[in-house]
């Protein structure tokens, strides 16, 4: 495929990434949307429905990291890319989504920053801003040698 095509299909699947987190609020169930845009600090922990939070976050997961897969994959054109991304996006969920549900059932007593930025790593998409720069200083390494 031509580099210059893959390159404005990953912009095309960067744009797709945009409109999730443009229209998050229709799209997602998910009450701490509003929470952490205000005072969360000293405003009321909201009521939540556990099953449909996590379907929520896994549905949304998922579909940033089929984004994220993608636009590796495109921009960089390498199997072995893709492969890592996969693997490295199930590692971060397998972490972060139980660390995320203690949060959750603690109402954050440890700290609600920490709640924040757990629940930003599984319903934003961190993975594929850490993972591009990774695979790119890779990539130059490698031709080096």
């Amino acid at each position: 495929m031509n580099k210059w095509l893959r390159y404005f299909l990953a912009a095309v699947l960067i744009f797709g990434l945009i409109l999730v987190r443009k229209y998050e609020t229709e799209l997602f169930y998910d009450p701490f949307l509003l929470y952490f845009k205000t005072d969360f600090y000293s405003g009321k922990f909201p009521d939540y429905d556990l099953g449909k939070l996590i379907l929520n976050h896994l549905f949304r997961y998922f579909l940033n990291l089929l984004l994220s897969v993608w636009i590796v994959g495109l921009i960089f054109w390498r199997k072995d890319y893709v492969k890592y991304t996969i693997l490295i996006g199930v590692g971060f969920l397998i972490i972060f989504l139980p660390l995320y549900l203690f949060f959750l059932e603690t109402q954050f007593s440890l700290g609600v920053n920490y709640g924040f930025y757990v629940r930003r790593f599984l319903i934003q998409p961190v993975l594929l801003l850490l993972l591009i720069p990774a695979f790119f200083y890779h990539q130059q390494k490698t031709k080096e040698i």
